[in-house]
């Protein structure tokens, strides 16, 4: 589409200034946005990875708890549970990569979940909740990465957004009215070429 301009040099000259300006930014945002799906791609493989061992683990610590506590009646197991003094502190901290910041997660665990006598319990329970201990900082460690992967996905949306705005229409239209302007002034020079020689043979007659 043809942008609205005068046909003169000083326009041209400022449209050709543009024009390279838009292609080295398309340049710039097209490796920016290949950096981001690299990265995109990077951290996803590693929450795949991580969320298949978790939901393992998850799946195998679920099936000891249940094996290790069938023996056990129901109030003396919730007077187990609520007998512990473990407490969990969660923090955070802002990242920022590649332009792109998110927040990443950590827990800080004190404290034991045991607080009775080991021998009123099977022992498969007591290293059940060890492991299911370990299980919460993996929670942590997966939510910090789907908090990157969002953002991650979010920036790769406005970059796409920009750089098909450069390649499908801003290039595009100072290229065709280049072009225009291009024609017009070589057209004048034609006419103003003809109206010197028409003058000149004017000149000559008389």
């Amino acid at each position: 589409m043809l942008l609205n301009v005068n046909p003169t040099r000083m326009e041209l000259l400022r449209l050709k200034e543009r024009l390279v300006l838009a292609k080295r930014g398309h340049k710039l945002l097209k490796d920016k946005l290949e950096g981001l799906m690299k990265n995109f791609l990077d951290v996803s493989k590693r929450y795949i990875e991580l969320r298949k061992d978790f939901d393992e683990k998850f799946v195998l610590a679920l099936k000891k708890f249940q094996i290790s506590t069938q023996d056990i009646e129901e109030d003396m197991l919730d007077s187990l549970l609520e007998g512990g003094n473990f407490s969990t502190e969660l923090s955070y901290k802002l990242v920022n990569v590649m332009n792109v910041k998110y927040p990443t997660f950590s827990v800080k665990m004190s404290g034991s979940p045991i607080a009775y006598p080991y021998s009123l319990t099977p022992v498969m329970l007591d290293y059940t909740f060890l492991e299911i201990l370990k299980l919460i900082e993996r929670i942590i460690e997966l939510a910090s990465l789907e908090q990157e992967l969002y953002s991650i996905a979010l920036e790769v949306a406005k970059v796409r957004r920009r750089v098909n705005a450069l390649e499908y229409v801003m290039i595009p239209n100072l290229e065709e009215t280049i072009k225009y302007i291009e024609g017009k002034l070589e057209e004048m020079d034609r006419e103003n070429i003809a109206r010197l020689l028409k003058i000149k043979d004017i000149i000559r007659g008389h």
